[in-house]
């Protein structure tokens, strides 16, 4: 299988995903078209253990999603999710949580928006400490409505996660571990082999004892699922509510004209609040 906005290679019983989508690796409708493909083929391939996923730009793990692409998924009924209350995108983040391999994140760079709403869907979640970490919908007048709200409360708390979603600023990887946001955070230099070491360690285990301990923690996070589906419920209606907002209209107008350029999305929460005049 080949895609146009990740490559894969698998060594054995790990496959690796590597984001390639330049300039700044967006989220798009055909990213997300992509990664449906590769959880099918995962859902049924035994030959796989694990999963990394990095990026190949060392400045973007994922950047956010497109603008443009959040309003084709929200109006396009072909990319409506067939279950009620979700979305398309909540769709996808959902079936990467079940998956039956371990999927590690290893981010050097930033993610933001639906990136780190993916990043936030996989099992475990590594980074080097200048990474950056940043929910910016709030400054854009909406919510993340992938998953990255109702799972940055769960893991996060309610005082963290609000703080992390409304003040719309780079977290540093230091801090997303800190919170909890992560697994660990280590120095650019060390982040490569401390993954490695782990992906060695846990390809050792059966698949058999691969399942059983994740059917522990599956059962003992089997009351939050109520919780959960409540919650990207209200991301759908706070999305849809914001799109009905001149808020929200004009702050996408807005970037839609001058945003989505690399030197643009470095410092994102700067380049919005010099644009965006309620965003500061």
């Amino acid at each position: 299988m080949s895609f146009s906005t990740f490559s894969l290679q698998q060594d054995g019983e790990v496959l690796r995903l590597t984001f390639s989508a330049p300039p700044i690796n967006l989220m798009t409708a055909k990213m997300v078209e992509e990664l449906f493909q590769v959880a099918g083929r995962l859902q049924v391939d035994p030959s796989v253990k694990i999963v990394v996923i990095d990026s190949a730009d060392p400045d973007f793990f994922i950047a956010h999603f497109d603008i443009g692409d959040i309003v084709a998924i929200a109006e396009d009924p072909s990319m409506a999710s067939k279950t009620p209350d979700l979305n398309a995108f909540q769709s996808l983040t959902l079936t990467w949580q079940m998956l039956p391999q371990v999927t590690i994140g290893k981010v050097n760079g930033r993610v933001r928006g639906g990136g780190l709403e993916f990043l936030l869907c996989l099992n475990m979640r590594f980074a080097s400490s200048e990474s950056l970490f940043c929910f910016p919908e709030a400054s854009g007048g909406f919510v993340p409505a992938g998953g990255g709200a109702t799972r940055s409360a769960l893991a996060l708390g309610p005082a963290r996660a609000l703080e992390l979603l409304l003040t719309s600023r780079d977290f540093s990887g230091v801090e997303a571990e800190r919170y909890g946001l992560i697994n660990r955070a280590l120095p650019q230099g060390e982040l490569d082999g401390y993954v490695e070491d782990l992906v060695r360690r846990v390809a050792k285990r059966s698949h058999a004892v691969i399942a059983m301990n994740r059917e522990v923690v599956r059962r003992a996070f089997e009351p939050f699922v109520e919780p959960l589906f409540a919650g990207l419920a209200a991301e759908n209606d706070g999305l849809r509510t914001g799109m009905e907002s001149a808020e929200m209209q004009a702050g996408m107008a807005a970037l839609m004209r001058d945003g989505q350029v690399r030197e643009f999305e470095l410092d994102l929460p700067g380049s919005i609040d010099a644009l965006l005049p309620f965003a500061k």
